[in-house]
């Protein structure tokens, strides 16, 4: 048996504070050891920001848990953090922006060895009522809670090399990515659950949140998603190419991007088409010298009707544009990412692939072939050092939403489910998949995450 109990000692505590504070925030941290307090202060500075990160593990097989282990673990893992969420609720309310990040393990997503009481712990939902308030409420989870001699433990070795990445998270893998979901940045994300173990000390001189030297290629660049996505890349240093079906389009953004001091160039395609996908990457390698760090798959199509209004040439194109070309497009692309020795895609999907909305079934599968497609390249790539991942939107203010689906009864009940009660701006959207990119991410790899205001995870 072995427990961890909560102590600034701990890297993945230590990460969190260090990463806050590098960003500007007042952090305040609460332990049962006041010379540990006292030690840290000294080192960090009175600061005043709050993050739940208490918690024990105790390791045995299921019958082995006695009645004082399992009341021990959740009064810890599950009371403690809840009722200080409660407590706190009101300061957070008050401040107009709240965020709680709660730390939890992957224990909770899947069956791990000798950890059945800590994961019924780790498991138990938290409902969205705080939501309203403007409270981000995001679950988190790692497998660096463990004791000293567990990560030699046959069972854990087992799991490593089930593992695509091959490797345990270091304590700045996960820190990078809670200060992340604290940032305006991430407005728009709430509710979700992201399997990672991510992050370090933060600063923006940090190699680990910048783009700098990195090269990009951005599908569908010109206007909505793509556009923002685009800005935040080139904005963090990236040289980025960008494909659109009109030259006009192209040439007028490249010059826009350029007076900004942004390295973008682009070129003509029809995605639909194959052989313009091939050209397009030749394109790109001779544009970037042979290497391509990132690969962001944006441009898509929809098109709205029941079911059985759907024609065959509605299908057609729906599967061509939004299934097989960024899935070919990714293949073209693999030999030139996996020459950067550090590549990465990111699918741009949709709820629609996740739950079902109406007149979305055409669109809903296109988008849930993707989903799919990212797990399978992400395990398959992982050995070439590329990752995959897919950021799924709901309603975004672009282009793609047409004004008068966006006055639809429909879409009106729609939103009225969605936690922060609105759709999201484009840049909410860019953010998470430039982060994404970013080498703080550099332990996520095949997730689906949904930026969408806590739409798929309400209950209410």
């Amino acid at each position: 048996m072995a427990e961890a109990e909560p102590s600034f000692k701990d890297p993945i505590w230590y990460a969190i504070v260090e990463e806050l504070a590098a960003l500007g925030a007042a952090v305040h941290i609460c332990s049962r050891n006041q010379t540990e307090i006292n030690d840290r202060v000294r080192e960090w500075e009175s600061k005043g920001f709050k993050v739940n990160n208490a918690g024990i593990s105790t390791i045995k097989g299921a019958i082995e848990y006695t009645e004082e282990d399992y009341s021990t673990i959740m009064k810890t893992n599950v009371e403690a953090p809840y009722n200080l969420s409660q407590l706190a609720h009101s300061l957070l309310k008050e401040s107009g922006a709240g965020n709680i990040v709660f730390i939890s393990p992957v224990a909770r997503v899947i069956a791990l060895p000798k950890l059945s009481n800590y994961t019924a712990s780790k498991g138990t939902p938290i409902v969205c009522h705080f939501l309203k308030y403007i409270l981000s409420i995001t679950n988190y989870y790692n497998i660096h809670h463990l004791s000293q001699d567990y990560p030699h433990a046959k069972d854990l070795i087992k799991l490593i090399v089930r593992t695509p990445l091959g490797r345990l998270a270091e304590p700045n893998e996960i820190s990078s990515v809670v200060a992340f979901l604290c940032l305006p940045a991430a407005s728009y994300i709430t509710g979700q659950v992201i399997c990672l173990d991510g992050g370090c000390t933060l600063s923006f001189k940090d190699p680990r949140w910048s783009l700098k030297g990195v090269t990009a290629l951005v599908t569908g660049g010109t206007k909505g998603i793509g556009y923002a996505i685009v800005e935040e890349l080139a904005a963090l240093g990236a040289a980025v190419h960008i494909c659109s079906r009109n030259q006009t389009e192209i040439s007028e953004r490249v010059q826009e991007w350029e007076s900004k001091g942004f390295k973008v160039s682009g070129s003509v395609c029809d995605l639909t088409s194959r052989a313009q996908r091939e050209e397009l990457i030749q394109t790109v390698s001779s544009v970037f010298h042979g290497k391509l760090n990132i690969l962001v798959n944006n441009a898509g199509t929809v098109t709205l009707k029941e079911a059985t209004g759907y024609t065959e040439e509605d299908y057609s194109t729906i599967m061509n544009t939004n299934v097989e070309a960024p899935y070919n497009l990714s293949q073209l692309a693999h030999p030139l990412l996996k020459e950067s020795g550090a590549g990465n895609i990111v699918f741009i999907s949709s709820v629609a692939g996740v739950i079902a909305l109406p007149k979305l079934s055409s669109y809903a599968a296109s988008k849930g072939a993707i989903n799919q497609i990212t797990k399978n390249l992400a395990c398959e790539w992982a050995k070439d050092n590329i990752r995959v991942n897919t950021v799924a939107p709901w309603g975004v203010k672009t282009n793609i939403l047409p004004a008068d689906v966006a006055h639809a009864e429909d879409f009106i009940k729609l939103l009225a489910r969605t936690p922060l009660g609105r759709i999201a701006e484009p840049n909410e959207i860019s953010s998470v998949v430039a982060f994404l990119c970013l080498p703080a991410a550099s332990y996520i790899t095949g997730q689906v995450i949904c930026v969408d205001g806590g739409y798929t995870v309400t209950g209410f």
